[in-house]
């Protein structure tokens, strides 16, 4: 059964068991992403993300039509350049993927998660053609890479990668416009961009790819009275992130995980 087939009735047990869980634990607040669910007794409603969702029953090239024209011309400048597209189909292919996650990551400032937690996706939903791995490489090398994860009629960016040094080649565009050639060739009715802060660079990016901005329904609930929601843009995490960018690769790799499993993002 799926979520939106779930009788109102199981909602609200499971909400109950998140209050009644949240209380025994005494934690500082519980958030539950991207769905309407009314008005549940003791969660506050909050839209705080925001993402663009992109028609693909529509001719592909009303698609390319709806792309600003500066990241048309990004797209076509990289397809026609040295660099080149694949479908990422191995664990190996995976392992390449995580190893610019992590040079990613890092670059972001951010704890990353472990090649297990991206290995358990795989074996789960690769063969099911639920996971979707792209690949842009020059001479061989990665420099961009794109995880997508399908359900229903949807196809969901959930993990953009890129390396640093050859931003300029535009692989970012040209990974995401195949993302959704795939998506559209594939027959999913909606590409969904991923969540994202209202007018941040990375808003500002996928805005123009031309889809419906939609803002996430978030619901909280604060078992001990209201507490402050963590910002990772806030200023007092900046030293932080400055340190975790001066770290190696394999520190990261190491001790990013555990981290990454006891923090909200």
């Amino acid at each position: 059964m799926s979520e939106d087939e779930a009788p109102e009735e199981a909602i609200d047990l499971l909400l109950e068991s998140v209050r009644d869980l949240a209380d025994s634990l005494e934690v500082d607040f519980v958030s539950l992403r991207g769905r309407e669910l009314g008005d549940p007794p003791g969660f506050e409603k909050e839209n705080r993300f925001v993402t663009f969702s992109i028609p693909l029953t529509v001719d592909r090239d009303d698609i390319w039509e709806n792309v600003k024209e500066s990241r048309q011309r990004q797209i076509t400048q990289a397809s026609e350049s040295s660099l080149q597209y694949r479908v990422g189909d191995s664990v190996e292919d995976l392992r390449e993927y995580y190893r610019l996650y992590l040079a990613t990551m890092r670059g972001h400032g951010t704890p990353p998660h472990s090649f297990r937690f991206f290995r358990i996706l795989w074996n789960r939903f690769f063969e099911r053609g639920d996971l979707r791995l792209g690949l842009v490489e020059k001479n061989g090398k990665l420099v961009n890479g794109i995880l997508d994860l399908a359900s229903g009629s949807t196809v969901y960016q959930w993990g953009v990668i890129s390396d640093y040094d050859h931003r300029d080649l535009n692989g970012g565009s040209l990974a995401l416009w195949k993302s959704l050639e795939r998506s559209y060739e594939d027959g999913y009715d909606t590409y969904e961009m991923g969540r994202t802060r209202e007018g941040s660079g990375v808003y500002m990016f996928k805005k123009s790819w031309g889809g419906e901005k939609v803002w996430f329904d978030d619901y909280h609930y604060f078992p001990g009275g209201k507490a402050e929601l963590p910002n990772p843009d806030d200023e007092k995490y900046d030293r932080v992130k400055d340190v975790w960018k001066r770290l190696p690769l394999k520190a990261t790799e190491l001790i990013g995980p555990p981290i990454r499993r006891n923090i909200d993002l």
